[in-house]
């Protein structure tokens, strides 16, 4: 798990989700390059699962173009991924996210 308080502030939840999906991609562009330097194969794609299911169905969509340029980078660098099988993007539902544990208040008792 990697944590870390978020540097600029996003005024759209899009924006925001695009951001970090692009931070995973390039975390496991390099881990996939690390493990291939250190002789372990990296047979097939990874998995990416998320939440928020427009970010999930923009990522199949070839020709978007959005207005604001660090999405329309970001949004390139995840397509690029997903289009040469490095990796894919699957939809989980948020009561069973994982990594919603670190964002969720847990009840108390």
């Amino acid at each position: 798990w990697i944590l870390k308080k978020k540097t600029c502030i996003g005024s759209s939840s899009f924006g925001s989700e695009l951001t970090v999906m692009k931070q995973c991609c390039e975390y496991i562009r390099g881990l996939r390059y690390k493990l291939r330097m250190l002789g372990i194969p990296c047979d097939g794609p990874s998995y990416i699962e998320g939440d928020n299911q427009s970010i999930l169905a923009y990522t199949t969509i070839s020709d978007l173009i959005l207005k604001k340029k660090s999405q329309n980078i970001a949004y390139h660098l995840v397509r690029e991924g997903v289009t040469r099988d490095e990796w894919r993007t699957t939809y989980v539902n948020t009561n069973e996210n994982e990594a919603e544990l670190w964002t969720k208040i847990l009840p108390f008792g």
